[in-house]
C-alpha cells in the first residue's frame, strides 16, 4: 500500500511539475529563481568561511579557546569549563570513597588490636 501511494505522488508531481514549467515564461521565473538561489549561497558561504578565517587568526595566540567550524566560541569556554567541574567531581567522588574505604580498613584493624 505504501509503495502505491508513493508512486501515485511521485507521478502527481510530475505532472504538476511538467505543466507548471511547460510555459516558457514559467521556465525563465525558475531558472532566476534558481540562479539567485545559487548566488546567495555561494555568498553565504564565502562569508562564513571569512569569518572563521578571521576568527582562527584572532585567536591562534589563545591557547584557551579551540576554533572549529560550528561552535561559538562563547559557548565552547562554558562546555569546557563543564567539562574540567565535571572532571574534578568525579576525581574528588572517587578520593572521598578511596578515603572511605580506608577509614574503614583501619577502624577494623584497630578494632582487632
Amino acid at each position: 500500500m505504501g509503495k502505491k501511494s508513493t508512486s501515485l505522488l511521485l507521478a502527481g508531481l510530475a505532472a504538476g511539475a511538467y505543466a507548471y514549467f511547460k510555459k516558457p515564461e514559467n521556465r525563465d521565473k525558475a531558472v532566476e529563481a534558481f540562479n539567485s538561489t545559487k548566488v546567495k549561497v555561494n555568498d553565504f558561504i564565502e562569508t562564513q568561511k571569512q569569518n572563521l578565517q578571521d576568527r582562527s587568526n584572532t585567536d591562534s595566540s589563545n591557547s584557551d579557546t579551540t576554533v572549529t567550524g560550528d561552535v561559538n566560541e562563547d559557548y565552547h569556554l562554558d562546555e569546557k569549563d563543564m567539562v574540567s567541574e565535571g572532571a574534578l567531581t568525579s576525581v574528588q567522588y572517587y578520593n572521598e570513597e578511596a578515603q572511605e574505604r580506608l577509614d574503614a580498613k583501619r577502624n577494623l584493624q584497630q578494632g582487632d588490636n
